[in-house]
């Protein structure tokens, strides 16, 4: 029986977004890696590694028997290893004041980039449970919320805020998908948004990002969003050229991780920035239809919340680079320079291509 197929066209945008990012990180960071590294090419070789390494795993996971996918002891492991690995960091020295990172042999892993995955596999599967025996809703809510409550509270020790949000909203729109009744979608929405407002009230940090004005502080606080917008501004409509760009000559930080979206409308401007937003939303529209087009209610739930993690990811990366959110660190996934990043969101490509082959 020939092997059914899985989606070309997310395997297509796939690999071109991270031929991309490649050019796009090399453009953004050859001047700052000459400077900080002594060699244009450092932050470029490396890339090339973990995208290798990520290819590889995707390639690797669409090979994988789905129903080992929903094995519960599989699952458990998972889960299991990523509590693990968040301890972990704390045992490893703060960077930039904060534990998300384990030091192993020159490179950085944070693990709370896998906490995503994790986070779908295990909403995922309990949602698909309860459809299968009908479970009370309460019941449910307790399976996931116990486990993921642990991830997140171990992610906001570490100090990140962002990467606590992005995983309890991704969580959350796949309870809301899975058709929980409003009132009980509310009781669970209101206490985190209790929560989330506290945790932004007694970090005056936070408080400074979320109502601050760059321009009343352009030189400290607002000093990167002012830059970013400088970048995106000064693209106009076809950019200054690729590897043109004035505000990466140490100008704007992190042009190649935080701010390469800025770097890429210097660059490129608003035809280029628009062609990337383009591939992106076709990367969502490819990977929702799977998860509408599959009878398998589990493997639906994990396409959903894999391409609502890389779009919403995506989409808020673009707008803390032009300024319609607050500034987060949060990296454009297939893009930004990073070995978690760029492997996680490689693993969770690979496991949609993977679902995608039961899409009728």
């Amino acid at each position: 029986m020939k092997e059914a197929r899985f989606d070309r066209h997310i395997l297509t945008l796939t690999l071109l977004l991270v031929s991309i990012g490649i050019v796009a990180i090399y453009s953004a960071s050859f001047i700052f890696a000459m400077t900080r590294k002594g060699t244009p090419n450092y932050f470029l070789w490396r890339q090339m590694l973990f995208t290798v390494v990520g290819i590889s795993l995707l390639f690797l996971i669409t090979k994988i028997p789905l129903n080992f996918l929903s094995n519960r002891k599989f699952l458990t492991a998972i889960y299991l290893t990523q509590i693990f690995f968040l301890v972990l960091v704390f045992f490893f020295p703060k960077v930039n004041g904060a534990h998300r990172w384990i030091q192993v042999l020159g490179f950085s892993i944070q693990p709370s980039e896998f906490g995503k995955i994790t986070a779908i596999l295990i909403t995922a599967y309990f949602l698909s449970k309860r459809q299968e025996s009908k479970n009370e809703w309460n019941k449910t809510l307790l399976q996931i919320g116990l486990p993921l409550s642990l991830m997140v509270m171990l992610i906001l020790i570490e100090k990140d805020f962002g990467m606590s949000v992005l995983i309890i909203g991704i969580a959350t729109s796949m309870i809301f998908v899975a058709g929980i009744p409003f009132k009980k979608l509310a009781l669970i929405a209101l206490p985190a948004l209790i929560i989330g407002i506290a945790l932004v009230l007694f970090e005056p940090y936070r408080m400074q990002r979320l109502v601050g004005n760059p321009e009343s502080d352009p030189q400290h606080s607002g000093f990167q969003v002012r830059q970013s917008l400088i970048a995106v501004g000064s693209g106009g409509i076809v950019g200054k050229s690729l590897g043109g760009g004035v505000q990466k000559r140490l100008f704007l930080p992190l042009p190649h991780t935080d701010f390469i979206f800025a770097n890429i409308a210097e660059e490129l401007g608003f035809i280029g920035s628009v062609v990337l937003i383009i591939l992106f939303l076709y990367l969502g529209y490819r990977g929702f239809k799977v998860a509408m087009r599959l009878d398998n209610s589990y493997y639906s739930l994990i396409a959903f919340g894999i391409t609502f993690w890389i779009v919403v990811q995506a989409l808020a990366h673009i707008g803390v680079n032009i300024y319609i959110i607050p500034p987060k660190g949060v990296p454009l996934p297939l893009i930004s320079y990073g070995g978690s990043s760029m492997i996680s969101s490689l693993i969770g490509i690979g496991l949609l291509l993977n679902v995608s082959r039961e899409a009728a």
